[in-house]
């Protein structure tokens, strides 16, 4: 890594004859990123990669995860993983609950989310959207500041609102609705609004609809309605979902969310919309988000390829409305025939392989 990132590092300069000298003690500079925190499931807590026996649910610190935060030198890292984990999991249980983004921060996030998804439901009907919706979620949450963002625990509402889960507020009664001003600063952004989602049968779920300044631009269900099931198999069956909406020009909106007509459960979480260029930003919130590595299953590899396309044009999308998110090619640095132990999962030199992959984008 470059003298210029580690902390107490003495520049050497060269003298008239060429002999170098030191320029004396110098004032330590602090890392680029002051924590990473990395969300995933088995290859992100670094199973086959060896030695194992870390602690909790991490599996060895040679996995991809640990080696590329090791390469932050200064940097506090924390990994968040399950094995098991599908991008639902991943939404609830862990971005959620442990992200907190602000500006002057600092702050790394690295997720590698979906392997499970592909080997649960691969192209089975409803899997790519429940995919694609609760990484919407989970790279808009991360990837937007505070400052951008409308808590449902933060808005002024009747009492037909109920607080949910540690940010959101919820209603049973038919009809409630909620108001808040979004102040859209550059032209052409997208409101990004994340409200839950459960399975058939879980809660009486009713839907909401969406108005801005008085004109109704969506219609969001409590009841995941895309042909699949939430459920995975670490026992998840509610999650996270987030739908875009263009807000066309600069300027104050209103944005409204009223309960239907029939009543049932809905729970609005968050809204927000940038308002930077992040990626230019100093201290802003940076968001890494990897390609699906490639399968010995022929089958995975052609639903992969699917998954990545949708992946990859969210993550630009994103970065078209200003938000510092990377797109990392884990897709195409695995040897198969080498560097993997089964049909998904990398050896040690795998598990390196990943690790430059992320390196090399910073």
């Amino acid at each position: 890594m470059l003298c210029a990132v580690l902390a107490g590092c003495a520049v050497v300069t060269n003298t008239a004859a060429g002999a170098p000298s030191s320029s004396g003690p110098q004032t330590p500079v602090a890392p680029k990123y002051a924590t990473v925190t990395n969300f995933g499931a088995s290859i992100t807590c670094g199973y086959y990669a060896t030695p194992q026996g870390a602690s909790g649910n991490i599996y060895s610190t040679l996995g991809y995860a640990g080696v590329f935060d090791s390469s932050l030198s200064g940097t506090t890292a924390q990994n968040l993983c399950r094995a098991g984990d599908m991008a639902a999991d991943t939404a609830r249980a862990w971005v959620m609950p442990n992200a907190v983004p602000a500006l002057g921060r600092r702050q790394l996030y690295t997720l590698m989310v979906g392997t499970n998804d592909l080997l649960q439901c691969g192209g089975q009907t409803g899997c790519l959207p429940n995919f694609i919706n609760a990484m919407t979620a989970m790279l808009s949450w991360l990837a937007l500041p505070a400052n951008d963002k409308v808590l449902g625990s933060s808005l002024n509402v009747s009492s037909a609102w109920t607080p949910d889960l540690n940010i959101g507020v919820a209603t049973n009664t038919a009809g409630a609705s909620l108001s808040f001003p979004v102040q859209q600063t550059v032209d052409g952004r997208t409101l990004y609004i994340a409200y839950r989602v459960f399975d058939a049968g879980k809660v009486n779920g009713g839907t909401a609809t969406v108005q801005v300044d008085g004109k109704t631009v969506a219609t969001l269900s409590t009841i995941a309605n895309a042909g699949r099931f939430i459920s995975t198999p670490n026992g998840t069956s509610d999650t996270i979902w987030a739908v875009g909406i263009p807000l066309g020009a600069v300027g104050a909106h209103t944005v409204t969310i009223t309960n239907g007509s029939s009543g049932g459960f809905f729970s609005f979480q968050w809204a927000g919309v940038s308002s930077g260029q992040y990626a230019s930003t100093t201290g802003a919130p940076r968001v890494m988000v990897a390609l699906l590595p490639q399968s010995t299953a022929p089958y995975f590899n052609t639903v992969e390829v699917t998954h990545n396309n949708a992946l990859n044009q969210l993550a630009t999308a994103l970065a078209a409305d200003g938000m510092w998110v990377t797109v990392v090619h884990c897709d195409s640095v695995l040897n198969i025939t080498t560097d993997l132990v089964d049909t998904v999962h990398p050896n040690t030199a795998g598990h390196a392989k990943l690790a430059a992959a992320f390196e090399g984008v910073l």
